[in-house]
């Protein structure tokens, strides 16, 4: 194995690591995205949950009027978390596509440099063969 086959196999490597964090990173980000949903759900539930009991008469329209802005505020805190967490998910697929895809080039141009050594090799034994068939002929019998 020549100095430049050793230099890809290196750099695959180094791929390798890259698309193995990048996919650490995305299932991170995939996590933090569920779990922002699921806030956001939540506080959207906890909005009907009051609506309901006030509109059943276990809490005062009142109360439920007060407390209300402070319900709509947490769901659009967890809308803003979910978003960032939405973008923070989007880069992290972007970051995995890019590491595979540069990890796919590499591996390519590994692939058809073995490729070329072996038709070298398989070259240089042929040319071994043919020369040791004329050298077999020219002995004198």
């Amino acid at each position: 194995m020549n100095a430049r086959t050793r230099a890809l196999r290196s750099l695959i490597r180094l791929h390798k690591t890259k698309v193995d964090q990048a996919k650490a990173a995305m299932a991170e980000a995939l996590a933090s995205e569920h779990t922002a949903r699921l806030q956001l759900e939540s506080c959207q539930a906890t909005i009907e949950s009051e609506r309901q009991a006030a509109m059943a008469e276990h809490v005062s329209m009142d109360d439920f009027r007060r407390w209300l802005p402070f319900g709509q505020d947490a769901v659009e805190r967890a809308e803003n978390a979910l978003h960032i967490a939405s973008q923070t998910s989007d880069h992290a697929r972007e970051t995995l596509m890019q590491a595979n895809a540069a990890m796919k080039a590499a591996t390519a141009i590994l692939d058809r440099r073995m490729e070329e050594e072996k038709e070298v090799r398989t070259r240089r034994e042929l040319a071994e063969i043919d020369d040791l068939s004329r050298r077999v002929r020219m002995m004198p019998g």
